[in-house]
């Protein structure tokens, strides 16, 4: 999977912390700045699960995920502000915010990247999908 990052630089912004917000979540991002808009890709989740794990929102997150696939990926958005404080808040991109397209490679299924990523869960412990999967046909 290959992560694209893309947010835009305001004339209120400093540059130097619109960064810190994308590398608080994505901390090997490969950023470039042109037009005071930062564009780059990741392809490390591991920050970005860890965050919906410890903030314990895993479903809300993966709503966000399945309603926004698109083809082979899934596009949101994340507000930058959280971002800079090391938090995940999903946002419509009204405030400028940091678009993200999680893009599944080279056959990946993206519902399967994106169960990885985030989880069902039942009163805040994650299900083994599969396993319950095959409860239901054993009943």
């Amino acid at each position: 999977m290959i992560i694209k990052i893309k947010t835009k630089v305001k004339p209120t912004e400093d540059e130097n912390k619109v960064l810190k917000a994308v590398t608080n979540i994505f901390d090997d991002a490969e950023m470039e700045i042109s037009e005071n808009i930062y564009i780059g890709v990741s392809k490390d989740v591991s920050r970005f699960k860890e965050l919906l794990r410890s903030q314990a929102i895993l479903d809300a997150a993966r709503n966000v995920l399945e309603r926004n696939i698109v083809g082979n990926a899934t596009k949101f958005h994340i507000n930058k502000q959280a971002a800079y404080s090391g938090i995940l808040n999903f946002d419509k991109d009204v405030h400028g915010g940091i678009k993200l397209e999680f893009v599944s490679e080279d056959g990946e299924d993206i519902l399967k990247l994106i169960k990885d990523i985030a989880p069902r869960t039942r009163n805040g412990v994650i299900i083994n999908e599969d396993e319950e999967e095959m409860e239901k046909k054993n009943e």
